[in-house]
């Protein structure tokens, strides 16, 4: 890969690239009709401070994503919660993601994060085998729980 790859904090002018990037990675895991939010609520909630995302730009195109938010952990304190990373599947095996992922943990350590977490899917054998090769841990005895409120 010879072309220029940027990796930047989004701001408002980038949610129509996130939100695309959260309905195709809702496609590969198999949720499509899961995704009820809309770009005006991207829009308006990160304009509200809700989430912030980071992208990756290839020559200008996004081609990856992450959104994540503060969280708070009551054994370790102050964490940041990745609730979506993607990169477009054509752009992978290229380091994009390692990169992303770098960048994040760059902004853990100097805003003073004590850990990042995030889920994975089971079946998702490309993203743990990610995750592992870059030293993440995998917990696998916790399940998740969910109220939803509509």
């Amino acid at each position: 890969m010879e072309n220029k790859l940027e990796i930047k904090l989004g701001d408002k002018n980038d949610q129509k690239d996130i939100y695309s990037l959260v309905k195709e990675l809702a496609i590969y895991e198999k949720a499509e009709n899961e995704v009820i939010t809309n770009l005006q609520e991207y829009i308006q909630l990160f304009e509200e401070g809700l989430f912030r995302c980071l992208l990756a730009k290839l020559d200008g195109k996004t081609v990856g994503m992450m959104v994540f938010y503060d969280a708070f952990s009551t054994w370790k304190g102050k964490m940041l919660w990745l609730e979506d990373f993607v990169v477009l599947e054509e752009y992978r095996r290229f380091g994009i993601g390692k990169k992303l992922f770098d960048k994040l943990i760059s902004i853990a350590k100097r805003e003073n994060y004590r850990l990042i977490k995030w889920e994975v899917l089971d079946w998702n054998d490309p993203a743990i085998q990610f995750y592992k090769k870059i030293g993440a841990v995998l917990e696998t005895n916790w399940w998740d729980g969910k109220y939803f409120l509509e």
